[in-house]
């Protein structure tokens, strides 16, 4: 894989010069024992905790992930609000292929997003580590089916991601995705109270967005839309099938100004080639419609049926 094919540049809010930190063996409401960091960006710091309540009441997976902001004097008011306002949001998305959040919660100033920790690799860093070599259509199919369910739920629940890419899709032990980061999600639409459009107008200046997979509409600052997600992920497919992007090193708004195309791979059928081709349109009006469309022309049902029952045998 080229070096232009594992970066992911990710336009945000600029990382703190430091970071106010929590320690591991702090124990946080009585009840969360920061074990070790396992994760940070550019607002927040993640940490591997044991939820002690659960560890005495003799569950056997006692563990969360705890997504931390401590409050200092630099600390922009409108991210906390954000972040408590996106947990509500996102307690209530249940989806076998979306990280669950729990609960949003504060000890002193210490706030924190507790999230179900997961155990495998992203899927940057799997094909970081595969190199030359390509994932097998079979997995590529796999993956591509459970991203598009937890797409397809998303946006039925009036999410958009905004930021799908593959340090976001998460690969349990067990081959199962989880898409991650979802704290920052788009609401599908503008809306007309007050109240919502002040929480539109914080989500649109903190969303991040890695250029390199954004739509072109995206990368112009249009209102966010599913189509977007899908665009980011016809060039996640795409990726995992040939090791590089459809059009290099460029995003897609360079490729639409200097008429960059993308030759789509072999080794597909025609309805395969049919379904990247679409999802991969600069042209937002040609782009395949939805989650569910795109997972249905480009994977095979029967093929999946079987691998989700593979998973499921024991050993």
């Amino acid at each position: 894989m080229s070096a232009e094919a594992q970066r992911e540049d990710v336009v945000d809010l600029p990382l703190r010069s430091r970071w106010p930190t929590v320690e591991p063996g702090a124990i946080l409401r009585g009840r969360f024992e920061l074990i070790a960091e396992i994760g940070r960006g550019g607002l927040s710091v993640v940490y591997k905790a044991r939820d002690l309540v659960a560890a005495r009441a003799g569950f056997a997976n006692a563990f969360v992930a705890l997504k931390i902001i401590v409050e200092d004097a630099e600390t922009d008011q409108d991210i906390l609000a954000l972040m408590y306002r996106e947990a509500r949001r996102l307690r209530d998305l249940q989806h076998p292929n979306i990280v669950r959040v729990y609960d949003m919660d504060r000890d002193g100033n210490v706030h924190f997003m507790v999230m179900e920790h997961l155990e495998g690799q992203t899927l940057a860093k799997i094909l970081r580590e595969a190199g030359e070599h390509r994932l097998e259509l079979a997995q590529i199919e796999r993956i591509v089916a459970d991203i598009s369910a937890a797409l397809r739920y998303a946006h039925a629940n009036n999410i958009i991601h905004a930021d799908l890419k593959p340090g976001n899709v998460f690969i349990e032990r067990s081959g199962r995705v989880k898409l991650i980061d979802f704290n920052i999600a788009y609401p599908v639409a503008r809306v007309s109270r007050l109240g919502e459009e002040d929480t539109v107008r914080i989500l649109g200046r903190l969303g991040a967005v890695t250029p390199i997979y954004a739509s072109p509409q995206r990368l112009m600052g249009a209102e966010p839309s599913e189509g977007d997600d899908i665009y980011s992920l016809g060039v996640i497919t795409y990726l995992m099938l040939t090791g590089e992007r459809p059009f290099g090193a460029a995003n897609a708004l360079e490729a639409q100004a200097n008429g960059i195309s993308s030759a789509l791979p072999g080794g597909l059928s025609k309805r395969q080639r049919a379904a990247l081709h679409n999802a991969l349109s600069l042209d937002d009006r040609h782009r395949t419609a939805s989650a569910e469309h795109f997972s249905t022309q480009f994977t095979k049902p029967l093929i999946i049926a079987l691998m989700d029952t593979i998973r499921k045998l024991p050993g």
